[in-house]
């Protein structure tokens, strides 16, 4: 979804016409969720920051077209109520004890918490920006602030990294 059919989405809802709004959620939700998911390791918590954000979004009543950045401002409504959350439960959030349902088909899945383990600290918001948001690599390099061709020597590497980890899942 680009910045104008951003605007135009929160702009209808203004209005009162909640339609459109289909759309954002269908494009944006599933990320939102992991984003909210790889900060506070609890499905239903995710589940519910992400939610929270669509609502948030839906009775939005300032000025619109003055969110530069949509998908910016979506990540950083996920991590302020993903710290709200973590501050109220005052508590060391787990790392991952996600339980299966189906074992044998989840141990060919490579889960968060481990690819987060492999990747290094300034590889995570490539990693976050381009596979999980779906951002262009030119996108991407805007935004952290890295020439394109750096940003593509990163994914490569990344790109490596899941490979390995997959293969080494196999075994």
């Amino acid at each position: 979804m680009t910045r104008q059919e951003f605007i135009r989405t929160i702009q209808a809802a203004q209005r009162g016409d909640r339609r459109h709004f289909a759309a954002l959620y269908d494009e944006y939700f599933g990320k939102l969720f992991a984003t909210a998911f790889h900060i506070v390791r609890d499905r239903d918590a995710a589940y519910d920051i992400a939610s929270d954000v669509v609502l948030k979004l839906m009775y939005f009543r300032g000025d619109a077209s003055s969110i530069e950045n949509h998908v910016g401002y979506m990540i950083t409504m996920v991590r302020n109520r993903a710290k709200d959350y973590i501050s109220k439960k005052k508590r060391e959030v787990p790392s991952g004890d996600i339980p299966l349902r189906n074992e044998a088909a989840a141990s060919d899945m490579l889960w968060l918490d481990d690819i987060l383990m492999i990747l290094a600290e300034d590889e995570k918001d490539t990693f976050f920006l381009h596979y999980v948001w779906g951002l262009p690599l030119r996108k991407v390099a805007e935004r952290i602030n890295l020439t394109y061709g750096a940003v593509k020597a990163r994914k490569v590497k990344i790109s490596r990294k899941l490979k390995a980890l997959y293969r080494e899942k196999q075994k």
